[in-house]
């Protein structure tokens, strides 16, 4: 779950985990959820795009 607390109109975040193909945008004061199946043991890198 990620929520952008940012009070800015146009202050949008972006997120990404490359390796599932996980790429989406969450607006000012926006929440969104991804669900991935972790299907091998190891690390699961995400990060901000914007």
């Amino acid at each position: 779950i990620l929520t952008n607390l940012d009070k800015v109109e146009d202050l949008s975040h972006g997120f990404a985990m490359p390796k599932y193909d996980i790429n989406f945008t969450v607006n000012p004061l926006e929440t969104k959820s991804v669900t991935f199946i972790a299907d091998k043991p190891g690390v699961f890198w995400c990060y901000c795009t914007h």
